[in-house]
């Protein structure tokens, strides 16, 4: 299980020393620093992280300090939001944060060991809790799918297009390398410029290095550096098919 995190802080070493205590925890990804309240909203929407370690006494939109507002603002766009941990130098906010639900408060100084038991009960709790939808964002424009429906990721130069179930494109402005961390683990990447949802393959043919993806004639051929990737994409079909002829 992969857990994408942001953090937001305006205050570096906060930040360092977060995914510093992270850094052992290889399931844990940060997906972005913010270091104010629309700084935050834009990165949030568009990362779609599990969690968010938050600093209440960062720049809002509508006030000096953004505090709560950062959750209303989130929740006009997400159905169901990150889990949010606070980690600042006063208890100032701790009643309200509790009003809003958050997972844990931590004071600073940061300590690991808090942090470590923090996301350990998180573990626990919200392990099963999964969002299966991508959010695409551009010039103010939200986008938002369901990530089952996404057939294949294919790079275009710094780009990536997303190319859904129902025929259509999507195109996300970073590499395919930065959602290669993010996605279901049953997203593999099988060539430099492809990731593939293993549960549209229909066909594996080793002699042309090619994968079929069901209800198209869309052809994904494969590197030998990622052939391995194909070859337990072929295992884990075989083990589920009813019968093997």
């Amino acid at each position: 299980m992969k857990y994408p995190y942001v953090i937001i802080d305006n205050d570096q070493k906060i930040a360092d020393s977060i995914q510093i205590a992270l850094d052992e925890k290889t399931d844990y990804i940060c997906t972005g620093i913010a270091k104010d309240e629309q700084e935050a909203l834009d990165l949030i929407l568009e990362r779609k992280p599990r969690l968010v370690f938050l600093e209440p006494e960062v720049p809002g939109i509508h006030c000096d300090k953004t505090q709560y507002s950062l959750m209303t603002e989130l929740a006009k766009y997400m159905s169901e939001l990150p889990e949010f941990i606070v980690i600042t130098k006063t208890s100032e906010y701790a009643i309200e944060g509790i009003r809003n639900r958050i997972l844990d408060y931590i004071l600073k100084p940061l300590s690991k060991s808090q942090l470590v038991r923090t996301l350990l009960r998180f573990e626990k709790d919200f392990d099963q809790v999964v969002d299966s939808t991508l959010c695409f964002k551009s010039y103010g424009d939200y986008r938002f799918v369901d990530v089952e429906e996404v057939l294949y990721l294919k790079a275009d130069n710094n780009t990536t297009d997303f190319i859904m179930s129902n025929g259509n494109k999507v195109e996300a402005f970073k590499t395919l390398k930065h959602f290669q961390g993010l996605l279901p683990d049953h997203f593999v990447r099988i060539h430099n410029s492809y990731i593939i949802n293993t549960h549209y393959v229909s066909r594996i043919h080793f002699g042309k290095a090619k994968c079929a993806i069901k209800n198209t004639n869309d052809m994904i051929p494969f590197s030998k550096s990622y052939k391995m990737n194909v070859e337990e994409i072929k295992d884990n079909l075989a083990k589920k098919s009813l019968v093997q002829i």
